[in-house]
């Protein structure tokens, strides 16, 4: 009866060789699939942030008491439709284009709190109190709109609460003393906005041209979109757990 020789050293690694090969093209096989499930995650991510939410960090306390620095908020990109500014564009933005065409536009509305590119290239996050048309000034610290004093009810501590003419109500923190607290009237150019920080006796806002170290007149153009929800919170204590997930009004 014959029997079967043994394999050959040549043929054991021969045999060796294939089946590291095989496992190698297996490894290839995984390693490309997972670096399609990364590119389309990150094409997603890249999507959801160009079209729809962009996180911005607040850096300073001018809009206190409604955003602290250390405020991270969820920008809504779709809340006024998508301008040049909405995407990663904002350099071939004019310094003053008010009318830069706006797909799916919706109007900004008085009280929203808008982040908003400038003419440098910086986000800004301030509130929009009038619009095209409306006749704005400051009194003592008091806003006044179209020639009559909004009402802003004490409520201690140094907060006031604003209501705007078309209902939008808001807390501000002012004691009428500040540095900006008298403006004489101006005409708002239609395809602007006039924007204050809620914190008005420190911010640098439309009261002040862009020269003059504010953020002037801000075009319809350069909105970015709506601060809808604070996502996450921390100072220097730690984090503050009581703002997050707190909605923007």
């Amino acid at each position: 009866m014959l029997s079967t020789p043994p394999d050959s050293a040549a043929d054991r690694m021969e045999t060796e060789r294939l089946a590291h090969r095989l496992s190698g093209e297996r490894l290839a096989a995984r390693l490309a699939r997972f670096a399609r499930l990364l590119g389309a995650a990150l094409v997603a991510a890249l999507l959801i942030r160009v079209f729809l939410v962009q996180p911005f960090a607040i850096p300073s306390g001018s809009m206190s008491p409604m955003l602290e620095a250390g405020d991270f908020v969820f920008v809504d990109k779709a809340a006024y439709g998508w301008s040049m500014a909405s995407l990663p564009l904002s350099t071939l933005l004019s310094p003053d284009e008010a009318d830069g065409g706006r797909l799916f536009g919706r109007d900004v509305k008085a009280g929203d709190v808008i982040v908003f590119v400038s003419p440098g290239g910086q986000d800004y996050v301030k509130r929009m109190v009038a619009e095209g048309g409306d006749r704005v000034a400051m009194r003592g610290g008091q806003l006044v709109l179209n020639g009559r004093a909004v009402p802003c009810v004490p409520q201690g501590g140094g907060l006031c609460r604003e209501t705007l003419p078309g209902g939008a109500s808001h807390l501000i923190r002012s004691d009428g003393r500040g540095p900006f607290s008298d403006m004489p009237e101006i005409t708002v150019p239609m395809g602007y906005y006039f924007v204050l920080g809620d914190n008005r006796d420190n911010s640098a806002d439309s009261r002040l041209s862009r020269a003059d170290g504010g953020v002037g007149l801000v075009p319809d153009a350069h909105v970015i979109g709506r601060a809808s929800r604070i996502f996450f919170s921390a100072h220097e204590g730690g984090m503050r757990w009581n703002r997050i997930g707190q909605a923007i009004d």
